[in-house]
């Protein structure tokens, strides 16, 4: 199986191959990103949003709003806490919900760059807990990137 990286939009991160594209503009808004597997019949998905932070300069100023968030469209807030990536402070939030006769599970990470929020979200059933391993991998390769490296980068490659 073949490692993709993603290298856009300010950040760097590698997945696995057998994830495949799903449309952006499927997913919503300010999605820069969407990934799907599917795994006996259950799908995973994998979406990277960026957003403007706002008055937002640390990720606990994200605990609240996302606990209440949560809260509000009927997940159950299972954990969340502020965690160290690669010398990064992330707010995850672990959260599921009966679907059915099974467990959906969201873990969501959001993260502060640079005046801009990254979250990545991992959407899988908890019976199926495959994805959370490729989501770990996606989280540990990720890298910020300088925006103006990368348009540097892309002229000299023009010419």
């Amino acid at each position: 199986m073949e490692e993709i990286t993603f290298n856009e939009e300010g950040i760097k991160f590698k997945y696995l191959s057998n994830w495949r594209e799903q449309a952006k503009e499927s997913v919503g808004p300010n999605c820069i990103k969407a990934l799907v597997k599917v795994v006996e019949g259950k799908p995973s998905t994998i979406t990277v949003y960026k957003n403007d932070a706002g008055d937002a300069k640390a990720v606990a100023q994200l605990e609240e709003p996302f606990n209440e968030s949560f809260k509000s469209q009927g997940w159950n807030i299972v954990k969340s806490a502020i965690l160290n990536l690669n010398g990064n402070p992330v707010f995850n939030i672990v959260s599921d919900a009966q679907e059915g006769d099974t467990i959906l599970e969201n873990n969501t990470s959001a993260i502060i760059n640079n005046g801009k929020m990254y979250v990545f979200e991992l959407m899988h059933f908890k019976d199926f807990p495959y994805a959370y391993n490729d989501y770990l991998s996606i989280m540990d390769s990720l890298e910020f990137v300088n925006e103006e490296e990368i348009e540097e980068t892309e002229e000299e490659s023009e010419e």
